[in-house]
This record gives structure tokens, sequence and C-alpha cells, in this order.
């Protein structure tokens, strides 16, 4: 049986736990569900679409 993995929302969350999953899960069948009709749209529009990263997630 091969696990399908559903992600609710298609923002920057949504698809950081669908690539967190698909690294966990390789063989596993991920699928983002987003209502509207464009994906990472809030991304796009914010911090001139660099999604306002700061210094604190620096590693």
């Amino acid at each position: 049986m091969s696990l399908k993995i559903a992600i609710i929302g298609g923002g920057a969350a949504g698809f950081f736990a669908a690539i967190t999953a698909k690294e966990t899960h390789p063989d596993a069948s991920v699928i983002i569900y987003e209502k509207s009709a464009q994906l990472l749209a809030k991304v796009k529009i914010s911090g001139g679409g660099r999604c306002n990263v700061t210094n604190a997630c620096a590693s």
C-alpha cells in the first residue's frame, strides 16, 4: 500500500510541509490543495517576493 499525503493550503507553510513530507517519505504521493486560483500568492507580494525572511532565520 502506498502512502498518500494531502496538504491543505498552498502558502509557504503548505509548500514547506510538502517538501518535508517528500523528504521524509520519498515514495509517498504528496498533493497540495489550495482554494485560491494562485499558489504562493501572499509570498509573491510580501517582502518583494522574498517572503520577509529575517536574520533570526539565518544559521
